[in-house]
């Protein structure tokens, strides 16, 4: 399960949901555990809300001892009835199954706990609708440059990654009479390191429609470091003490008041907001 005292000497506990956002969630909101990860799952989207998990940068075990084998299966812990399997979300359609919590990254310390780890990361509690442009490029940018960075340094880190959910998301359908299937807008991930004596956290965005375009786009889709308040405003979640850590804090506000589609599903720029286009442009402080 996730570890919120993971970095030594501190302590980075998993986002507090709205009322309303508990409401919707799976045992309100309470998170479902497994061996290197924990989930908060909404009944009502059936995809989870947030995920977290820890990277230990000393004891990455090397990559290609642990073949995949895409095991992809329900979550034993959550109703499968509330799931998104297989048959229902992921056929004869542009959509991957994603991972939110990387199967990467539970390969650290020992290697039986990192493959049962790296097996349960399959369930499907875990796995959203990824534009398959999106799952290999911008938000693999990210996951690759963290585990990188945590295995560069020998930094352990605490993340959290989840889907961003509007009232105007798309409908897949893939059998007459199935429920329809909601794709999220975008995703998003705040990671937390040690900084000399501090704690520093950073936030990043990407959204779907950037690659969901049945024309070639003119141009390269990014994935933005933004603010971590950026990603409280969009999803509900409350990530306390982490928007003090962040080196983006000072940047201008969103507009309040508007609903996403208003703001057509995007935030307004940020001051000293990063575009990520390679590992050297995120900002960490």
């Amino acid at each position: 399960m996730y570890d919120p005292k993971f970095i030594p000497g501190f302590e980075v506990p998993m986002p507090q949901l709205s009322e309303s956002l508990k409401a919707r969630a799976f045992q309100n909101g309470e998170p479902v555990h497994h061996a290197r990860f924990s989930i908060i799952f909404s009944r009502e989207r059936h995809f989870a809300i947030a995920t977290a998990h820890n990277i230990d940068g000393e004891t990455l075990i090397p990559e290609g001892v642990f073949k995949r084998k895409d095991s992809f299966k329900n979550d034993p812990d959550i109703p499968a009835e509330i799931q998104v399997d297989n048959n229902r979300g992921y056929r004869k359609n542009p959509w991957d199954r994603g991972h939110l919590v990387r199967r990467r990254a539970m390969h650290w310390g020992d290697q039986t706990e990192a493959f049962a780890a790296d097996q349960e990361s399959f369930y499907y509690s875990n796995i959203t609708p990824q534009h398959k442009r999106l799952h290999h490029s911008a938000w693999g940018k990210i996951e690759d440059w963290m585990m990188d960075f945590a295995d560069a340094h020998k930094k352990r880190a605490c993340v959290f990654t989840g889907p961003v959910f509007s009232d105007s998301d798309p409908k897949v359908v893939n059998l007459p009479g199935e429920k329809p299937v909601r794709i999220p807008a975008g995703f998003w991930k705040v990671l937390t390191i040690s900084h000399g004596l501090d704690l520093r956290a950073a936030g990043f965005l990407v959204w779907q429609r950037d690659f969901d375009n049945p024309k070639p786009l003119g141009f390269q889709p990014f994935l933005e470091q933004v603010r971590i308040t950026t990603i409280e405003y969009l999803t509900g979640l409350n990530f306390g003490e982490l928007r003090n850590l962040d080196p983006l804090r000072y940047g201008i506000e969103l507009a309040e008041g508007k609903s996403l589609d208003e703001q057509t599903i995007a935030p307004k720029p940020i001051k000293r907001a990063a575009v990520v286009t390679s590992p050297f442009d995120i900002f960490m402080g």
